[in-house]
């Protein structure tokens, strides 16, 4: 640390007063009368020491100038050289060229994309997917060299800590505060890192030895950048401004890689006008291998010529597409850039077309001459398709256990193919198989053979290639026995038909009987069998009744069997009604459900069961709500009064199961409703007609059809207006009523009406004339 201080005061007086060797003390310097020789001995000595004014001036302070005498010196420095020249700040140039190269803008792809290229290689350089651009974000690699532009930054930790950014200079020089300059430019990485933690140690005395306490980290910042020109059969061809760290690879998409014409297996990088590599990009893309990407220098040449060998390759390889050839490489190289043959390929002839100055020729490869067989530009290299048609295929299907294809051999028969499939299923149909065999001629014959006799051994067929061999299952032969059974059980339809089945089995099936069913009439209808069926009578069927216990006991099955598509009737009993009930409310003594005893209760009947009406009940307002089946849920008018007054008459209806029987409380309102100025409800008042009520609520409104009104009663019924020689007779009104007036449907456009005038008009004319011709 001794020796820095002095290093440092000898560099302070030489910066600043070129006599300070002489001077005991700074503060008393007049640097205004300085000569100016000295001053520019001050110059040359920061300049030889890498040291900026601001460098100088600090160390000044420390030693105890003032700000005056630093600001004279600076003016000195800067307006008082004989010759007009500034001193040069060495650290100020070096970020200046920092900030000059940060503001190149680094060149980017300019070549366009290309669509569904052949050339084997170009989708390398113009796939949006898989791309080239220059990675900055990498670690630097030991071997790196350092060059003018460069940035480093140096990391200090442990017992002294501190952070430097430094750019190394035109000079080569990294400028290290309190250590001086050091020249790396063109050291590795790896060297410049070594020789920069040796000079920290001058400052940093506990940096070296055995037990360090304090550590430094150095790491690249900003790279710089190089310039590379891209020369030849290229996509877009310039100069390209790339980072430091750009392989030929980066250059080539850059640029747009190869044109048409342009060579991927002989490029060259040209640097100091010497080719000092040849790059083959199919090195990595059919083996893998990157040793050909290159970093690239500045100032480098990329240089593309036309390809020399190109041939195409059409047909059963794994690529296809035009693939460049270097001399001397034979079809078997070309085959292993294609990836190979396709599992289609016919291996035994690939084929060449060959263009000549006398015309084409084709030549046939055979598959042992590959690796002999020379090419020449412009061959074209095709492979034909395996054909699908079997050696020595047979087929079998239907009733056994594995069908599908199997080998044929020499001498096989149908017992063998019967064993390959591992037999035949319980379900086979013994009486025939048959073999479907290709003629010479590709048509086909059949041959018919009994399926239990060859599997007895009986006969033996000897197969053919191409056999195809058809067993059936008996199920598939004729229709499936079937029984339907119908009526009164729980799942009635059709039941698959056994043998020895019968009719408990099959009620067994359905579900049993329901509580509705007669057992003592079972119907059985059975079809005629195939002798009676061939004379012609007019007998359909045969009919069976028969009774049937309604247990599903086995021992009390009957001997009765069931045949194939009989059809099982099971009849309702008589006898059998659900319990049925209607319900009563309203205006009643004891509204509530009443159950139903007899078929032929009445309305009046339900009444009498109800203990009668009260007093408050309306009668002629009575209504009956009944659901059906057939016509759903509708309310049907009835006339109460008279039905009380006369029981058992034909008004008096007869009651069905779920009738609602409702008697209302006397209603003292009339609704009006329709085509009416105030549709409302008013009070009802004894006597008056329709009339009447539609005054009270306004009269009729705009295209009122007043002939159409009518009076729909509490009850349901309803009485419209009659008309006799054009004076209206409206009907009278009850209490609970509603008057309802219709509106008139309006006029559709057109000629009708006129059309009737004329009609009425031509034949009064034609009768008018008529009567003058009968009186002459």
């Amino acid at each position: 640390m001794k020796r820095f201080h002095q290093k440092s005061l000898i560099l302070l007086f030489c910066a600043l007063f070129a006599l300070v060797a002489q001077a005991q003390d700074v503060k008393n310097v007049d640097v205004k009368s300085l000569p100016q020789s000295d001053i520019q001995k001050a110059q040359k000595a920061m300049q030889d020491a890498g040291l900026s004014t601001q460098d100088a001036a600090n160390l000044a302070r420390q030693k105890g100038a003032s700000e005056q005498q630093i600001q004279d010196f600076e003016n000195r420095l800067n307006n008082g050289n004989n010759d007009g020249q500034t001193i040069a700040d060495p650290v100020k140039e070096a970020t200046e060229m920092v900030e000059e190269q940060q503001d190149v803008e680094k060149s980017t792809r300019q070549s366009g994309f290309a669509v569904n290229g052949r050339i084997f290689g170009s989708y390398l350089f113009n796939s949006k997917n898989l791309t080239f651009e220059p990675s900055l974000n990498i670690q630097t690699p030991k071997n790196y060299e350092i060059s003018i532009g460069d940035q480093l930054l140096i990391s200090i930790w442990g017992n002294s800590q501190n952070n430097y950014q430094l750019t190394v200079n035109k000079n080569g020089q990294l400028m290290i505060p309190d250590v001086g300059p050091l020249y790396i430019a063109g050291l590795t990485f790896d060297n410049a890192e070594k020789k920069i933690i040796q000079r920290l140690t001058e400052i940093y005395a506990d940096m070296g030895g055995n037990n360090p306490g304090t550590f430094a980290q150095i790491n690249m910042g900003q790279l710089r950048s190089i310039q590379v020109n891209m020369v030849g059969e290229i996509g877009t061809p310039g100069t390209y401004t790339l980072p430091v760290t750009a392989t030929v690879f980066n250059a080539l998409y850059l640029s747009g890689g190869p044109n048409p014409i342009g060579s991927f297996r002989n490029i060259k990088i040209i640097r100091n006008n010497q080719t000092i590599k040849t790059v083959d990009v199919y090195k990595f893309l059919v083996d893998a291998d990157p040793t050909d990407n290159v970093l690239l220098k500045d100032n480098d040449i990329v240089f593309i010529p036309p390809a020399e060998k190109r041939v195409e390759v059409n047909g059963q390889f794994k690529r296809n597409g035009v693939f460049e050839l270097k001399e001397g490489e034979m079809l078997n190289e070309l085959i292993r850039f294609t990836g190979g043959f396709t599992v289609d390929a016919y291996l035994s002839k690939s084929q060449i077309k060959r263009k000549t100055q006398q015309g084409l020729q084709i030549i046939d490869i055979p598959f042992d001459k590959i690796a002999s067989t020379p090419l020449v530009n412009g061959d074209q290299i095709s492979n034909a398709t395996i054909t699908e048609s079997f050696e020595n295929r047979v087929t079998i299907s239907g009733a056994v256990y594995r069908p599908g294809e199997y080998e044929w051999t020499a001498g096989m028969t149908l017992l063998d193919l019967i064993k390959k499939a591992d037999n035949l299923t319980p379900d086979v149909f013994q009486n025939r198989g048959i073999i479907t065999r290709f003629n010479p001629d590709l048509s086909t014959s059949t041959i018919a053979f009994d399926v239990n006799k060859v599997t007895n051994g009986e006969i033996s067929v000897e197969l053919q290639q191409e056999d195809i061999v058809n067993i059936k299952s008996h199920f598939a032969i004729g229709e499936n026995a079937t029984i339907h059974i119908s009526g009164e059980v729980m799942s009635p339809g059709e039941l698959p038909w056994s043998e020895k089945t019968t009719l408990s089995d099959v009620l067994f099936m359905a579900g049993g009987f329901t509580e509705a069913a007669d057992s003592t009439y079972i119907e059985i209808a059975r079809r005629l069998n195939y002798s009676e069926a061939a004379e012609l009578t007019d007998t359909l069927v045969h009919i069976f009744s028969i009774k049937h216990s309604r247990s599903l006991k086995p021992g009390n099955d009957l001997a009765f069997r069931l045949e194939p598509y009989d059809r099982i009737s099971i009849k309702r009993a008589p006898g059998y009604r659900r319990q049925a009930s209607a319900t009563i409310t309203g205006e009643v003594v004891y509204a509530g459900v009443y159950a139903l005893r007899f078929k032929n209760q009445r309305i009046s009947d339900l009444v009498q069961l109800a203990k009668g009406i009260t007093p408050q009940a309306f009668v002629d307002g009575a209504t009956l709500r009944r659901s059906t089946e057939e016509l759903g849920t509708e309310n049907i008018a009835i006339d109460l009064r008279a039905i009380l007054a006369n029981p058992g008459s034909e008004k008096d209806l007869l009651l069905r199961d779920g009738d609602l029987l409702y008697i209302p409380e006397y209603m003292q309102t009339v609704k009006i409703s329709g085509t009416v100025l105030n549709p409302y409800s008013v009070t009802y008042q004894p006597g008056r007609n329709a009339k009447f009520y539609i005054n009270q609520t306004g009269g009729f409104a705009h295209r009122a059809h007043k002939s159409k009104v009518y009076v729909q009663y509490a009850n349901g019924y309803a009485a419209p207006t009659k008309s006799f020689l054009g004076i209206k007779s409206y009907p009278e009104v009850l209490p609970g009523s509603q008057v309802i007036i219709p509106q008139k449907p309006e006029k559709q456009p057109g000629n009708g009406q006129w059309i009737a005038v004329v009609s009425v008009l031509s034949s009064l004319a034609l009768s008018a004339a008529t009567i003058v011709n009968l009186t002459k």
